[in-house]
């Protein structure tokens, strides 16, 4: 970004020049920063930056779109979101064996609970044997 009270030559036809909407300082972003929204360096108050036809130094002809870039850039988009969606599915396959080991994991130590609770009797018994060897059931 660069401050509105430079000289006019370091200003490009790229160039976005507004003012804040809070301390009404100059500035001056590409055309890229659009719609973005940046800390005004003079009152750090949060400002959007307005696309080429809000802009008060904007004409009808100053607006010129990169569409080969911005084709790029989609292309791009498109390709990420496949990528993720494939993500998305490997985590949710991965997720569902993981839930399924989980109850099969669960079961087990229901099962083992019970044989340690038969051992836990029996071992009571014979204790119980041990203390009081006329005690049998």
């Amino acid at each position: 970004m660069t401050d509105a009270a430079q000289e006019p030559d370091q200003f490009t036809e790229d160039d976005i020049i507004f003012e804040c909407p809070f301390c009404s300082k100059s500035m001056a972003i590409d055309k890229r920063g659009m719609g973005l929204t940046i800390n005004c360096p003079q009152c750090d108050g949060l400002v959007r930056v307005p696309t080429v036809s809000e802009s008060t130094e904007a004409t009808p002809d100053s607006v010129t779109m990169p569409v080969e870039g911005l084709a790029d850039a989609l292309d791009e988009s498109r390709d990420e979101i496949e990528e993720l969606k494939q993500k998305i599915q490997e985590l949710e396959s991965l997720r569902n064996s993981l839930e399924e080991q989980s109850t099969i994991q669960e079961e087990k130590l229901i099962l083992l609970r019970r044989e340690f609770s038969h051992i836990q009797s029996a071992l009571d018994q014979v204790s119980m044997m041990m203390v009081d060897p006329s005690a049998t059931d």
